[in-house]
């Protein structure tokens, strides 16, 4: 956990608004949160959504398609039949 500029152990329970938390692969999400920087991240919501897919995520900038490129995904999800977890999400759900 890095808080105040300052990496930290912090029990889960003590976790505050704008701690950043470090996830690592295996572990539970202890709180909902924003990815601010990833590499390869897929999460199981299962437990939440009761969808046995993984989900792909990626920090939020990442996330951001200008208007043109919005539109261009959708028609090529369209057109190529797949779903809307082929798009990243910068949201992590508490206890995924």
């Amino acid at each position: 956990m890095i808080r105040n500029g300052k990496e930290e152990v912090i029990h889960h329970n003590n976790i505050q608004v704008g701690d950043v938390c470090k996830i690592k692969a295996g572990m539970n999400i202890p709180v909902d949160g924003i990815i601010i920087h990833s590499s390869g991240v897929q999460c199981n919501e299962a437990a939440m959504t009761g969808e046995s897919d993984e989900l792909k995520k990626d920090a939020q900038e990442n996330c951001k398609l200008r208007e043109q490129e919005k539109l261009a995904e959708l028609a090529y999800l369209k057109s190529n039949a797949k779903g809307p977890h082929d798009l990243p999400s910068p949201v992590l759900l508490s206890g995924t």
